[in-house]
C-alpha cells in the first residue's frame, strides 16, 4: 500500500468516529466510496469525499476544524467544504433529503442533481475491516451518469464507466460470498443465501452478455 493512501485510510479512520461521536452520519463517495462498497482497497485515490446531511454542515465543519483540519476556502459554502489534515486532503459536500425518499444539492451550482433513494443507507459495510457509511453504488452511479447533463454539468465517461464495472464486479463477487454462506452458516437454514446470490449472478451474466460491456471496457482508460 503506497504511503499516500495509507494516510486516507487513516484520515477515513480518524474523521468517521470524530463526526459519529457527535451523530453526524458521514458516507463515503467517490474513489474511496467504491472501494468501501467493494469491502477493499482496488486502486490509489487523489482525494477522499464525503457526503454529509446538509443540517449537519456547520456542526461537522466546526467539528473537523477544532480536530486541527484547516477549513479552505475554495468552494461554494452551500455545497461543500474543502479540508486538509496532515497534509491529506479530503471534501464534505452536503444534500438535503425530501419527502419522497429522494435526496439532492439545492443550493449552488448543482440544484439539478437528483440522487435515487436508498442513497444514504444506515446499514455500514466494511472498508479494510473498518465499519463505515458509504454512499450506494447506485446513488454514485447517478451522480455521474446526471453530471454531464447537468446545467452547470461537464462530461466524465471514463468515470461513469468505472462505477459500472465496479458495479458489476460486486455482483459477481456476492455471488461467491452468498455461496460460500449457503454452505456454512449457521443461518442457512432460516435464509436462503443460495436464491439471494443467484439473483446477484443472473444479473451480473446480463450485464457481460450485454451491450455495454465492450463500450465500458473502453471508455474506462478515457483520459476525459
Amino acid at each position: 500500500m503506497k504511503e499516500q493512501t495509507e494516510r486516507q485510510l487513516h484520515l477515513i479512520r480518524t474523521v468517521v468516529p470524530l463526526l459519529r461521536a457527535d451523530d453526524i452520519p458521514a458516507w463515503l463517495f467517490g474513489g474511496w466510496g467504491l472501494d468501501a462498497r467493494i469491502g477493499r482497497i482496488t486502486r490509489d485515490h487523489g482525494d477522499v469525499e464525503f457526503w454529509v446531511e446538509r443540517v449537519h454542515a456547520d456542526r461537522s465543519k466546526a467539528l473537523l476544524v477544532a480536530a486541527g483540519a484547516t477549513a479552505l476556502a475554495t468552494q461554494p459554502p452551500e455545497e461543500s467544504c474543502e479540508f486538509t489534515l496532515d497534509e491529506v486532503e479530503f471534501s464534505t459536500a452536503y444534500f438535503d433529503r425530501h419527502p419522497n425518499g429522494s435526496f439532492s444539492q439545492p443550493l449552488g451550482r448543482f440544484s439539478d442533481w437528483r440522487f435515487p433513494p436508498g442513497s444514504f443507507e444506515d446499514e455500514p459495510v466494511l472498508l479494510d475491516g473498518t465499519p463505515l457509511l458509504a454512499m450506494s453504488v447506485a446513488g454514485m452511479l447517478a451522480m455521474k451518469e446526471q453530471f454531464p447533463h447537468l446545467r452547470n454539468g461537464r462530461p466524465w465517461r471514463q468515470k461513469v464507466a468505472r462505477a459500472r464495472l465496479l458495479g458489476l464486479m460486486s455482483k459477481y463477487g456476492w455471488t461467491l460470498w452468498a455461496s460460500i454462506q449457503d454452505a456454512v452458516s449457521p443461518l442457512a437454514g432460516s435464509f436462503d443465501f443460495w436464491a439471494w446470490g443467484m439473483e446477484k449472478y443472473e444479473r451480473a451474466v446480463a450485464e457481460f452478455d450485454g451491450p455495454d460491456l465492450r463500450r465500458l471496457l473502453t471508455e474506462v482508460i478515457r483520459d476525459d
